[in-house]
Order: C-alpha cells, then structure tokens, then sequence
C-alpha cells in the first residue's frame, strides 16, 4: 500500500514537470495505517527503528511510536518548483525541486538524497527519482 502511495507522489510530480499536469493539488486522505508504512518506504524521522528479530517488541525495549510516526490528522505534503532559466542567464532548462513537509514541518527526505545544497530542504525532482531507484 505505501509503494501505491509513493508512486502516486512521483507521478503527480513528474506529470506536472512533463506540462502534463493540470491539477494545483492533489489530495488523497487516509488512516495512520497508511501513513506508517509510507513514513517508513521514504525513510522519514522515527519511522525506520525496527524491532529485533530475535525479541518481542515491547513499548520499554523500542524506540518506534506509531504516535510520532502518524499522530492524530498526521500529513506528509510534497511542493514542486519550477525554477525557469532566467533571460541572459546560464540555466539551459528548467529545473523541478520538490520541498517535503512531514506534519506541517519541513523534513528531509532519506540519507541517500542529496539536496540541492547542504541543509537545503529543497531536493531537485531528478536527484529524487535517483535516490528512490525510478529511473
């Protein structure tokens, strides 16, 4: 069901990049149950702990709550830029940076997606079609 959900994001972005993209938002809506798994596909802050194959989980031995990961009306939100050559510029094509909020706040997406610049919040489109392997 995440692996839905995160396509979902890239094709709304990607459609929108491409100029085949008509809609200003797209919003879909869902339980916790969906959020989580999702949270935990992109690599989100608290969601990725695991519980030790070997133990039970229990609340005392496992950092992981459902509570921080999805918490009451919880939301994972992208933005897309459009950041277009200016005139006399040295920009050739127009670059799509996606901005990610996690519960009204910015959050960076996983590790392995490097951002336009160090402590930017702001990823281009391309670098996060890399990082989650749709390319």
């Amino acid at each position: 069901m995440a692996g839905v959900l995160l396509d979902d994001l890239f094709a709304q972005a990607e459609a929108k990049a491409r100029g085949a993209g008509d809609k200003g938002a797209v919003l879909r809506f869902t339980h916790a149950e969906e959020i989580e798994p999702l949270a935990a596909l992109m690599g989100l802050p608290g969601s990725t702990e695991p519980a030790a194959v070997d133990r039970t989980y229990t609340y005392r031995d496992n950092p992981w709550r459902g509570a921080e990961v999805a918490p009451m009306a919880a939301n994972i939100q992208w933005d897309l830029y459009a950041s277009t050559p200016s005139p006399g510029g040295t920009a050739k094509r127009v670059t799509y940076l996606v901005r990610m909020l996690c519960n009204e706040r910015e959050t960076a997406f996983k590790p392995s997606c490097e951002p336009v610049s160090k402590g930017s919040s702001f990823y281009d489109l391309a670098e996060l079609e890399r990082c989650f392997g749709r390319g």
